[in-house]
């Protein structure tokens, strides 16, 4: 069965991004080439530049494992990739990248590198929490990020106040709608092709 999947452009008032934020956490999903190292991925496929994973995020997970060394790490399809800034206290010392503490963590990580597979489409989750949301999420939902419906459902029925507060305006499939009739139009079993745009 193929999923249905509906296009929602929101329009907001003064660069108001901020309100989406929590919309990375849940993850939001790429089609791209795997069969690449996570570093192709990051900074080729997307975009982000070295400086940036180097100097900003500080912890990153490939399939819930902690990664130090992403260019020695193959994506495969369905791969879920989430990017942190420094998180606090111990948990954010032991998962750093390249921590003193990492040897806490030999036990939960890949031991052995994956050998590479042929390049081809295939498609990635990828999450960005804390600081990562709010430097990239912007740009990311200007181009439009695709998100599950019912993450995206459950999104807006928790912060449908604030939203009403800086939504404008409201496009699904061409047509006009109140920021309140979203959660009635779309479905949870589909999936949403979201874009966000600053009046």
């Amino acid at each position: 069965m193929i999923s249905l999947i509906r296009k929602v452009q929101i329009s907001i008032e003064n660069d108001n991004f901020s309100a989406f934020w929590g919309f990375f956490s849940y993850g939001f999903q790429l089609n791209i080439e795997v069969g690449c190292s996570l570093s192709d991925l990051l900074c080729r496929q997307i975009g982000i530049s070295e400086t940036y994973l180097n100097d900003r995020v500080q912890t990153i997970f490939l399939n819930g494992k902690a990664v130090d060394n992403i260019s020695g790490e193959i994506l495969k399809d369905e791969s879920v990739i989430a990017l942190s800034a420094a998180m606090p206290g111990l948990v954010g010392a032991v998962f750093r990248k390249g921590g003193i503490l990492s040897s806490m963590r030999s036990g939960i990580n890949n031991q052995t590198p994956e050998k590479a597979v042929i390049l081809h489409k295939g498609r990635v989750t990828l999450k960005f929490f804390n600081l990562i949301a709010s430097d990239l999420g912007s740009g990311f939902l200007k181009k439009g990020i695709h998100v599950k419906g019912d993450h995206f459902i459950r999104y807006l029925d928790w912060k449908l106040p604030l939203l009403k507060s800086v939504c404008r305006s409201v496009i699904i499939d061409g047509k006009k709608y109140e920021i309140d009739d979203v959660l009635s139009v779309c479905r949870q079993d589909g999936d949403v092709f979201l874009f966000i745009n600053s009046a």
